[in-house]
């Protein structure tokens, strides 16, 4: 990707951009406290609820809004249609949130859902929760730091290819480094605190940038926003709700009211990304009136499909330089940035670059300190107490200097996971071609294990004294349900999609008999009753298999050409119903009776 001289970013644009970063770094360091794990994690409960409001839309809208909703309406038959999903699944699932959810967190001090979830279901439900989000947060923000990457690589493209060129490092690798590297310092310095109110800061920063890039257009068009307008009707780029009914299609009304909605409870109220700063409020009213008035958010979404609008516009009466064309054949999701860094004026041109940075750091110091709490109190605190309790007898350390020395594993959490991240972002490169936009790869991968998280939410609220011991079987499965109906390996790879989950099937109807039903036969458990769960493990696993090889559903490739079918996955949106549904039946059907007891008092020892 040669440099050139239409793809330019200058001095003054790097004064801004500068500039942005380093006003927030310094609000960071004034703002953050980090005297204790409740003031590093939950920011003492004293952070104002506007604040948190602010947060959660700093959090919801990442690079990867601000670069590829811009190209879902730009490209050829893109339209408004994902706004659905934004417009109605997600402000119905924040009202359901609101009035159900977080009572259930203020019914004591906790840290994170999984928390709670442990406290009903018992220590190794939150244990599996943990590892489950884990998994989740890492693969959906990953994506996130690779299309932000993907920004600097045309940004630096100068300076990073020689780089690249005296270290051997691709450029692609050092791009995810210094994005990487400024997450985790920002995060570094004093945990939740710092991460709200820069994000209260990038909030703006990213929404001027996206009035900015509609004034822009509207200059270099004859009619300015008229014009915008008209074209949009005129291609249909304006066109917003579909009732198609195929489960296929990700982008539909009834995808919407239904499986985003459902999703949306698991994003917002289960996953820790979002629920951490629920946690922050100092009460009930607090917490629902940050997630409640986060909905005025959805302004953004809007604002930013409006700049795909105006893409096309522009685009179709002026061509883009033969640099640009490159950028664009070699990834669709190029368009915003080629546009800003060869039409954007120097100066405004740093505004949008800084407002792009600002939204993919908000999420990722974000998800650094999630992932970073959520492992320290599931494995690392109950680990701590009971060396601690061995050591009663020699020396006992002080409640002081337990809390230094559970920071200072905090912090080292977060330089870890920082690590982790950059590696899968990197893998994500060659991921990302097996999806229309880095924008449904990112919602697409948080998806696989939000319905197991949102199950285990509703099993400890609704049937909290059956235990979790169903539940450790019926996760897995609803994880690799999920990725049955994801993955089919097309055409190419079809045949090892098929081999790895018949494996699967086969390694879990094994575990099964080996861990479940002859330790129950063993136990003196009903013949009867055990026999009836294996058949139904068999039943599930050889449903694992064929729901991998046939389920494929016929979408209409065109509305307004002649009839042709293609087949197609489920949509991800309705991953989290399908996951959560199974994990929640099976959790019921599969407890162990005699270990309600047992879980139950475990998990009041917490």
């Amino acid at each position: 990707m040669p440099a050139s001289s239409a793809l330019s970013f200058g001095a003054i644009d790097w004064l801004v951009v500068g500039g942005v970063l380093g006003v927030t770094t310094i609000l960071g360091l004034v703002m953050g406290r980090r005297a204790s794990l409740r003031d590093y994690f939950l920011g003492g409960r004293k952070l104002p609820w506007w604040a948190i409001s602010a947060s959660i839309v700093a959090t919801e809208i990442s690079a990867v809004t601000l670069i590829s909703v811009p190209y879902l309406v730009y490209q050829p038959g893109g339209n408004f249609a994902y706004l659905q999903i934004v417009l109605i699944g997600w402000v119905l699932a924040r009202l359901a949130i609101a009035w159900w959810v977080v009572p259930l967190y203020y019914e004591r001090e906790i840290y994170s859902p999984y928390d709670y979830i442990g406290s009903k279901l018992g220590p190794r439900t939150r244990s599996l929760t943990t590892y489950l989000f884990s998994l989740g947060g890492t693969l959906s923000q990953a994506a996130r730091v690779y299309l932000t990457a993907l920004v600097l690589e045309v940004v630096l493209n100068e300076p990073l290819t020689k780089l690249s060129a005296a270290t051997s490092v691709p450029t692609l690798a050092l791009a995810i480094a210094a994005v990487t590297l400024v997450a985790v310092a920002w995060t570094w310095m004093g945990g939740m605190a710092t991460v709200v109110w820069t994000d209260l800061v990038l909030f703006f920063v990213f929404t001027a940038s996206a009035v900015l890039l509609l004034v822009v257009i509207a200059g270099r068009l004859d009619l300015g926003f008229e014009r915008i307008w008209r074209v949009g009707i005129d291609a249909h780029k304006l066109d917003f709700l579909d009732f198609d009914t195929s489960p296929a299609k990700a982008f539909t009304f009834w995808t919407a009211a239904i499986a985003a909605s459902w999703g949306g409870i698991a994003a917002y109220g289960v996953d820790q990304l979002m629920a951490q700063r629920l946690l922050c409020c100092g009460s009930v009213r607090d917490a629902r009136r940050a997630i409640i008035w986060s909905s005025v958010g959805v302004v953004v979404p809007v604002l930013v499909a409006f700049v795909g609008v105006g893409l096309f516009a522009y685009y179709e009466r002026n061509a883009m330089s033969a640099e640009g064309l490159a950028l664009y054949e070699r990834k669709g999701d190029n368009v915003l940035l080629i546009f800003v860094t060869e039409v954007v004026p120097s100066g405004w041109k740093g505004l949008v670059v800084a407002g792009i940075l600002a939204a993919a750091i908000s999420s990722l110091d974000g998800i650094l300190t999630a992932l970073a709490q959520t492992l320290l109190t599931a494995v690392y605190l109950p680990a701590r107490r009971r060396a601690v309790a061995l050591m009663a007898a020699l020396s006992r350390p002080s409640p002081e200097a337990e809390e230094k020395r559970s920071i200072r594993v905090a912090r080292t959490l977060v330089l870890a996971f920082g690590l982790v991240l950059g590696v899968l972002a990197f893998a994500m490169d060659s991921w990302s071609r097996s999806y229309g936009s880095i924008l449904e790869l990112s919602l697409t991968m948080a998806t696989f294990t939000q319905g197991a998280l949102l199950a285990g939410l509703a099993l400890a609220w609704l049937a909290p004294n059956i235990g979790g011991s169903g539940f450790l079987w019926s996760a897995p499965m609803s994880l690799a349900a999920v990725l049955a109906v994801a993955w089919h390996g097309g055409e190419e790879n079809k045949a090892i999609s098929q081999a790895v989950f018949t494996g699967c099937a086969v390694l879990f109807t094994l575990a099964w008999f080996s861990l479940r039903t002859v330790s129950d036969l063993k136990g003196g458990s009903s013949v009867r009753r055990v026999f009836l769960q294996l058949a139904l493990v068999i039943a599930v696993s050889c449903g694992l298999v064929w729901v991998n090889r046939y389920g494929l559903f016929a979408v209409e490739k065109s509305a307004r050409a002649d009839t042709e079918w293609l087949y197609l996955p489920l949509a991800f949106p309705w991953y989290v119903p399908l996951g959560s549904t199974i994990a929640f039946v099976f959790g019921l059907v599969w407890a162990r009776d005699d270990d309600v007891s047992c879980e139950v008092e475990d998990a009041r020892r917490m």
